[in-house]
C-alpha cells in the first residue's frame, strides 16, 4: 500500500450511484462521494455545468485516489491548479476522452499524478453496438419509415424493400484502439468490408483478422476515403486530429459514404459538415458527437443522438466499477496501471 490514505477513494461523476456502486464493489474501501448536482445534461441535451463549492473544492484536495468525470478534474486544474492536488495520486476518468483535461495543459507538461482513462471492454461493446444500430436503421430507411407510418401515409412502401446487407458495405473505422479494433470485429462478423485507419505504422497482422487493408495518418487519409460506404469516427480529439476530415477531404469520398461520429464532434467543423453534405461528399451524417448543435437539429440528412452510443446508466457503471477495481488492485500491489495517458499521443 502507497499510504494510510489508499484505502479511500474520492468518487464524483454524474453517473447515478457510482460511489454506491463502488462501495458494493470495494466493501473494505472508503468511498467518499462527492456530489455531482448540476453537472452533466439538462432536458434539451445540452451538458451542464456549474462551479464546485468550496466543500467539494476541499474533498477534491483530500484526494489520493480519484474516479471521476473529465470535466471536473478539469475545472479544479483550471480554477486551483496542479498544487491544489498535492495529495493526488492517480485520477481516473469515467470516459474515454480526457481531451478537455489535456486542454488544460502546456504543451510538453505532464500532470504530476497517473491518469488513466475508461477502456474498459463493456464501453467497447457498448459503441460497436451502436455503430451497427446506426448502419442499419439508415440502410433499411427505418427514420423513414417511422414517419410514414405516423402520417398513416403506406404510399412508397416498396421502395424501402430495395436496401443493402452488411456484407454489401465497406466501412472504414478511424481509430483502432480497444474501441476501434471491438467495432472493426463486430462490423467483420456482420460480413463487412473493413478498412482502417491509424495513426502510426503497425503490423497489418496485429488487426489482420478484423480489417482488410489498413492506412496510416494523415498521408494514408485519401486512399482510405476512396472506397468506404460509411465512415466510423473512432478517433480522440488531440492537435492532429481535430479538422481531420474539413476543408475539401471528403471531395475524394467516391462512394458518397454516410459519416458515423461517436468519437469527438470536432473531427469536423459544423460549417465543413454542412457544406460536404451540400456538395455531395457525405450522403448522411449519424452523430453522437458534434462541435455544435445549433445548425445540425432541421437537416434532413442528419441523424443526432444524445451522447447515447455508450452511456446507459446503470450498465455503464458496472463497466466502470469492474475496470476500476481491477486498477485499483494494481495501484495497492504498485503495479502498473491499465489505460495510462500517453503524454505524447494526448490521450
Amino acid at each position: 500500500m502507497t499510504s494510510q490514505t489508499a484505502n479511500t477513494v474520492h468518487v464524483f461523476s454524474v453517473i447515478p450511484a457510482l460511489a454506491d456502486a463502488l462501495s458494493k464493489g470495494l466493501p473494505d474501501t472508503t468511498v467518499v462521494n462527492v456530489r455531482s448536482h448540476g453537472f452533466g445534461f439538462n432536458d434539451h441535451q445540452r451538458k451542464t455545468e456549474r462551479d464546485l463549492t468550496d466543500k467539494e473544492l476541499n474533498l477534491f484536495s483530500e484526494a489520493e485516489i480519484l474516479l471521476c468525470d473529465p470535466q471536473s478534474l478539469t475545472q479544479v486544474l483550471v480554477r486551483k491548479g496542479f498544487n491544489f492536488l498535492a495529495r493526488l495520486r492517480w485520477a481516473h476518468t469515467t470516459w474515454a476522452g480526457v481531451d478537455t483535461v489535456m486542454k488544460t495543459l502546456s504543451p510538453g507538461t505532464e500532470l504530476p499524478f497517473a491518469l488513466t482513462r475508461s477502456t474498459t471492454d463493456g464501453l467497447a461493446r457498448l459503441m460497436a453496438e451502436y455503430v451497427v444500430g446506426q448502419i442499419v436503421s439508415h440502410e433499411r430507411g427505418w427514420m423513414a419509415t417511422y414517419m410514414k407510418q405516423i402520417n398513416k401515409d403506406c404510399r412508397g412502401w416498396h421502395t424501402f424493400h430495395s436496401f443493402r446487407g452488411l456484407d454489401q458495405l465497406t466501412v472504414g473505422v478511424m481509430g483502432l484502439g480497444k474501441i476501434g479494433l471491438t467495432t472493426a470485429k463486430v462490423l467483420k462478423g456482420f460480413g463487412c468490408r473493413v478498412h482502417g485507419l491509424v495513426r502510426t505504422p503497425r503490423s497489418h497482422s496485429s488487426v489482420e483478422p478484423f480489417v482488410n487493408q489498413l492506412w496510416y495518418g494523415q498521408e494514408g487519409l485519401a486512399d482510405f476515403l476512396k472506397d468506404c460506404d460509411y465512415l466510423v469516427n473512432l478517433l480522440p480529439s488531440t492537435p492532429l486530429t481535430r479538422g481531420l476530415l474539413g476543408d475539401a477531404v471528403l471531395s475524394g469520398a467516391s462512394r458518397r459514404p454516410v459519416l458515423v461520429n461517436v468519437g469527438r464532434g470536432d473531427i469536423i467543423t459544423e460549417v465543413d459538415l454542412l457544406k460536404a453534405l451540400k456538395q455531395g461528399w457525405l450522403s448522411a451524417a449519424l452523430i453522437d458527437c458534434f462541435e455544435k448543435e445549433s445548425f445540425l437539429w432541421t437537416h434532413p440528412r442528419v441523424v443526432m443522438t444524445p451522447h447515447n452510443s455508450c452511456f446507459n446508466n446503470e450498465g455503464y457503471k458496472h463497466h466502470i466499477v469492474k475496470e476500476f477495481s481491477a486498477n485499483f488492485e494494481n495501484y495497492l500491489a504498485g503495479h502498473p496501471l491499465t489505460g495510462q495517458i500517453d503524454w505524447q499521443a494526448g490521450y
